[in-house]
């Protein structure tokens, strides 16, 4: 039996997390129209902008289309992440067994286990405006949260159709990463199940010794509210010295995907959105934590929550396109090989150095 129940997961964020408010049925419909097209304008503006080679842009271009774009709740968030994590966690089972006593044991442990990753999604999920998950669907699914996104724009005193189409810039660059990088998601889930044997009680984890996977994964869940609240890491406070290495590559992988979708989401805003500086200038004095791809992947992970991770990631980008332009920096999405390590992150040359500059055509 999984550890996890999707039902459940989501009738208990439903408990704690309040679904925000839609406009009337007419100003919702056309807050849904909205964010649909604004998905679809996105997918042109951000690889005219990524000026990708035109066999990769072609390879793109044939993976978005498999892809999915939905616009949903809150609650349509917390069970699309349920479902994601039901599958990134599909190994850890209950600890089985016959009788009545195992019976009763494995529901209960099932039950605390969705409950607490309910209370977790929760706790995030009226931060979240967007998504793309990778790992969900053939070639991925771009989610937008239609209540958060009118409640956020509403807050800001920002344009709406504006500020719609720059969030969905953000997402659909995630998108457009991936696709360009069709090897992405198996070597970030990679990762990530190596993380994950930290989280459930694996090698490395130095505080908790769980005598089942499904105790390790209880622990790290009931863990998660309080690191979130206090702003702590997760994994700085479970993972041993064998984990930093790993740590490492996932949180440098972070940066570079959050960064690169926030400068294109700017770049690209600055040609077509007329309140892009006052959108941006507003929501930076909002941000207070990740959302969209981070905020699934570390609220799980505990991978760096602080906002600077966005901006070093943000600045490597900048420094690459400044030496080589967009084209240069393509080069990212050709290997694993090619991309950056947390050093490199924090600076630029030493990519830069080690990468080739493309020859001129």
């Amino acid at each position: 039996m999984s550890l996890i129940s999707v039902p459940a997961v989501v009738g208990a964020a439903r408990e704690v997390m309040p679904p925000g408010r839609l406009p009337e049925p007419s100003a919702a419909r056309a807050l849904v129209s909205d964010l649909r097209e604004a998905a679809d304008t996105a997918t042109d503006l951000v690889l005219d902008a990524m000026r990708l080679p035109s066999d990769v842009e072609d390879t793109a271009r044939s993976r978005l289309a498999l892809g999915d774009t939905r616009v949903v709740d809150r609650l349509g968030w917390v069970r699309a992440n349920a479902e994601t994590f039901a599958g990134l966690l599909g190994g850890v089972q209950t600890p089985g067994g016959s009788g009545m006593f195992a019976r009763v044991r494995d529901r209960a442990a099932r039950t605390a286990a969705s409950a607490e990753l309910g209370g977790a999604l929760a706790l995030v999920g009226p931060r979240v405006l967007g998504q793309f998950d990778p790992f969900a669907g053939p070639a991925g699914v771009l989610y937008l949260v239609a209540p958060s996104v009118a409640e956020v724009e509403e807050a800001l005193g920002v344009d709406p159709r504006d500020f719609r189409l720059w969030v969905a810039l953000h997402e659909r660059t995630h998108h457009v990463q991936f696709a360009a990088a069709p090897w992405l998601a198996d070597h970030l889930r990679v990762r990530i199940d190596g993380l994950l044997g930290t989280v459930l009680g694996g090698s490395g984890v130095a505080p908790v010794h769980p005598s089942s996977p499904g105790e390790g994964l209880l622990d790290t869940l009931r863990a998660l509210p309080r690191a979130l609240a206090e702003g702590e890491s997760l994994l700085d406070a479970v993972a041993g010295p064998g984990q930093t290495a790993l740590l490492d590559e996932v949180g440098a992988l972070m940066s570079l995907l959050e960064g690169h979708a926030d400068v294109l989401m700017d770049t690209v805003g600055r040609k077509v959105i007329p309140g892009v500086s006052t959108i941006r200038r507003a929501f930076e004095a909002r941000r207070r934590s990740a959302t969209g791809l981070k905020a699934v992947v570390s609220t799980l992970l505990g991978v760096d929550e602080k906002i600077a991770q966005y901006a070093r990631g943000a600045d490597f980008v900048r420094a690459v396109v400044r030496d080589r332009g967009h084209a240069g920096l393509a080069a990212v999405w050709e290997s694993p090989e090619h991309l950056p390590s947390a050093a490199e992150i924090a600076q630029p040359r030493l990519w830069l150095d080690r990468l080739p500059r493309p020859e001129r055509t």
